[in-house]
């Protein structure tokens, strides 16, 4: 179902901006009198076609906000009580005590119905493996 999603997500934008191409052309072939409505009907079909992509930048930023906070993490190697950070600049950071064990990036990623929030490059994946947590604390939850 998350592929049928994205495709329609797609769908919306490409149709948007067919319509606004469509009346930008037609601007210049209709009567001089009706070319400042097509070219107004061009201009808001654009700023739909903006819009509708901002709102899903802001929801996907969004979405990822609210990954930040602790993980208490249950498999990682020789340590029984590390804490995973997810931090607002994408880094992460997994700590045993104070001591500092490791330091990288992180990226989320969401379809219709998946989430993953990926750390390291996209080497590892949070809640599996060694990253695999049973405690957490959202700094940003709803």
């Amino acid at each position: 179902m998350s592929a049928l999603g994205e495709l329609f997500v797609y769908a919306i934008l490409i149709l948007l901006g067919l319509i606004a191409l469509f009346f930008l052309i037609q601007t210049f072939k209709v009567r001089p009198r009706l070319r400042p409505i097509m070219l107004f009907s061009s201009l808001v079909f654009c700023y739909l076609c903006f819009s509708y992509k901002s709102c899903l930048t802001d929801a996907y930023a969004n979405s990822q906000k609210r990954q930040v906070g602790l993980y208490f993490l249950t498999n990682y190697p020789n340590c029984d009580n590390c804490v995973l950070e997810l931090k607002k600049d994408m880094t992460y950071t997994v700590k045993q005590n104070e001591k500092i064990l490791e330091t990288s990036n992180w990226h989320y990623e969401s379809g219709g119905d998946y989430w993953i929030t990926y750390l390291d490059n996209d080497r590892h994946q949070l809640g599996s493996g060694d990253y695999s947590y049973n405690k957490y604390e959202l700094k940003y939850a709803k």
